[in-house]
């Protein structure tokens, strides 16, 4: 019973880390067979088994062989659900992009020459964001700008629009 206990409290513990620690274990994430073998479902069935064992043994009055034999099911079980949610988290498109050209917004950091560097906050979808701009043109700060192209996933290149 106590090895039963120690795995669900190991994998517990490895499962509440990685949920608060966001993040932090994924270089450990081996993520085999598309997400059915990731740290979360591991740690998971681990915990699971634990739980299992721990139950048949004290509770029902299991031998250790026959609780083993329930915490494997129980773990294998666990194990596939929370792979193939984790592969269904996955593999959904994430809805944050939105389409930055032709996005409107006002230089925050003046461009003072020609092919320079500044910054612009945007808005998009609702919210500011701010970006590193690139213009052919110099630009101060609380001129009115659009966005021509996106350089990097950080940069926009941007002309300063008309004041008719």
């Amino acid at each position: 019973m106590t090895v039963f206990l120690v795995l669900a409290i190991v994998g517990g513990v490895g499962c509440l880390l990685s949920f608060l620690l966001d993040g932090v274990f994924e270089a450990l994430d081996l993520d085999l067979a598309g997400g059915f073998l990731s740290l979360t479902s591991l740690t998971g069935g681990v915990t699971m088994f634990g739980l299992a064992g721990t139950l048949a043994t004290t509770s029902l009055g299991w031998s250790t062989p026959a609780a083993a034999g329930l915490g494997a099911g129980v773990a294998l079980v666990t194990m596939v659900g929370v792979g193939a949610l984790v592969r269904t988290l996955r593999s959904e498109e994430p809805e944050t992009h939105v389409q930055i050209r032709h996005a409107e917004g006002v230089v925050t950091t003046p461009i003072t020459r020609p092919g320079g560097y500044g910054e612009v906050n945007l808005r998009l979808g609702g919210t500011t964001v701010k970006r590193t701009a690139l213009s052919d043109t110099p630009l101060a700060r609380g001129d009115r700008v659009r966005v021509e192209a996106e350089v990097s996933a950080t940069a926009v290149r941007v002309v300063p629009l008309s004041t008719d």
